[in-house]
């Protein structure tokens, strides 16, 4: 990808999470970050993901309130991109920080209920050496 597009993905993910944080006064908006912007080569077409913190109804109340601010995110974008041609913004939930902290709490519970107690195992014995390849073993001797 250009340098171009990735610092036109930048500014959109800068400016999407300023208008966000500090400029919708929205209520059902919760705790949200915006976590990657995906954007069309001929800069027809962005996709904003974004991650909410919460439960399915507090992620569900909170993207619909983005998605009624979809037309005004679009417009702030527009003019912080200043480019000839406005991309589409579609707002999409990204699930992976989510994600991320339950594989985290399953690698906690394994390790809380390895039979050692949690306690690190101690390190196998060394192997009896291996002749090698070349070498044979002779019984005879």
């Amino acid at each position: 990808m250009s340098v171009r597009t990735e610092r036109l993905k930048e500014v959109i993910r800068a400016r999407a999470s300023e208008l966000i944080l500090y400029e919708l006064n929205d209520p059902r908006i919760g705790f949200c970050t915006v976590t990657k912007v995906d954007l069309a080569k001929d800069l027809s077409y962005a996709r904003i993901h974004v991650s909410v913190l919460g439960d399915e109804a507090h992620k569900r109340n909170t993207m619909r309130a983005l998605q009624s601010s979809r037309g005004l995110i679009q417009r702030e974008v527009a003019q912080a991109l200043k480019t000839r041609t406005t991309p589409h913004v579609e707002l999409q939930l990204d699930e992976s920080i989510e994600r991320s902290f339950r594989i985290l709490e399953k690698i906690k519970e394994a390790r809380a209920s390895d039979s050692d107690g949690g306690q690190p195992r101690a390190e196998a014995p060394p192997a009896e050496e291996i002749p090698e390849s070349g070498e044979k073993e002779d019984a005879s001797r």
